[in-house]
């Protein structure tokens, strides 16, 4: 792992991966208003002396970019509409700053993920499309979309703009780049949180439940071995357009065949999780079996793929459910404090779409 300003732990990065971490950490300081466009020009001016790729846009029209964001974060408040903006940024640039007006569509559930996107100003709603439900209403300084990370990530919803809204979009290639030679605990800690917010939407829909009596699943009942999951996934990767599997499938085999959790059995009637219970040691990921779900405003019957308390070990809440075992259970346990550890030597663009997304997980969560 890499952390900037910090000697490498396991591997070191490629210099156009170690040259995008410090101008994604710094053009997020010229945008907050802690550091000068003078010192991003610097530090890209030098980056390009020193063997970044042929035909990158020039340092100096990068920072006049990002210099317009952080003139839109101040003013809270979009410039007049400008020319489109081209369709992907350059690898080495911080992002591009976009602006939509009120009722605009920013991409639609199924669509490609190819960047994500923080709100320097306005309000973005993500919605279902297939009802018009509104799932939540985003504000200035949260990210979204971070599906985009995931290598073959699609859109699980859609987004409009609510009002007026400039954001700023980062291509994420780079990113997947970094991840992909992560071989540390960062992919799995946002698999794990996307899967948790998608349980946490899909909650919030109140939708009716399925013939087997479950809220929600990822999986029928899944008896699968790791070495099973592991060939499903296989046959997914090397079969032309992939096998059908969704994302969140997708997901949760991939944090099923990982070596460095624990498996856990219980028995039905055991309690894994109590509401007041704060400071627990893992997140706990739903292999087989059903637990019920028991919260301030409702009780859930949760199948195969359910996950429990990163997000709020993350963000040292409460769990605010009770957790029991309907039926015999298997378990992968998530250790919090290893997340923690990772984190503090993470890429800061991963550690604020972890923070991001972990406290919107527990928000919308207290409504159910």
């Amino acid at each position: 792992m890499h952390a900037f300003g910090k000697p490498p732990v396991g591997f070191v990065l490629s210099e156009v991966a170690r040259t995008l971490e410090r101008e994604l950490s710094l053009a997020w300081e010229v945008i907050e208003g802690r550091s000068t466009v003078e010192e991003l020009t610097a530090l890209q001016a030098a980056g390009a002396g020193g063997g970044a790729p042929a035909g990158t846009a020039a340092p100096r029209r990068r920072a006049e970019r990002l210099s317009s964001l952080r003139r839109n974060a101040a003013e809270a408040r979009p410039e007049a509409p400008s020319a489109p903006a081209p369709a992907s940024a350059s690898k080495e640039s911080a992002g591009e700053n976009k602006e939509y007006t009120a009722g605009d569509v920013l991409f639609n559930k199924g669509d490609s993920a190819d960047h994500l996107a923080i709100i320097i100003s306005g309000e973005v709603e993500i919605f279902d499309p297939k009802d018009n439900k509104s799932i939540a209403i985003l504000g200035k300084g949260v990210s979204f979309g971070e599906q985009a990370i995931l290598e073959g990530g699609v859109r699980g919803a859609s987004a409009r703009a609510y009002t007026d809204v400039v954001c700023l979009e980062i291509p994420t290639g780079p990113l997947r780049t970094i991840l992909k030679a992560d071989p540390g605990i960062m992919t799995p800690t946002i698999e794990g949180l996307l899967l948790q917010l998608n349980m946490i939407n899909t909650l919030s829909k109140k939708l009716p439940r399925n013939d087997s009596g479950i809220d929600f699943r990822v999986m029928e009942a899944n008896n699968m071995t790791s070495v099973q999951a592991k060939k499903m996934l296989e046959e997914h990767y090397v079969k032309a357009g992939g096998s059908g599997l969704t994302g969140e499938v997708l997901m949760f085999l991939k944090l099923q065949v990982n070596s460095m959790f624990n498996t856990t059995v219980h028995n039905a009637g055991d309690v894994l999780m109590k509401s007041d219970e704060k400071d627990f040691t893992s997140a706990l990921i739903l292999v087989d079996g059903v637990i019920e779900a028991v919260s301030p405003h409702g009780t859930y019957q949760l199948g195969c793929g359910s996950l429990f308390g990163l997000a709020e070990g993350l963000t040292n809440s409460s769990s605010d459910w009770t957790l029991m075992a309907q039926t015999k259970v298997t378990l992968i346990n998530l250790p919090i404090d290893r997340i923690q550890r990772g984190l503090t030597h993470a890429n800061p663009a991963f550690r604020r779409i972890v923070s991001y997304t972990a406290d919107r997980i527990v928000e919308i969560k207290r409504d159910l």
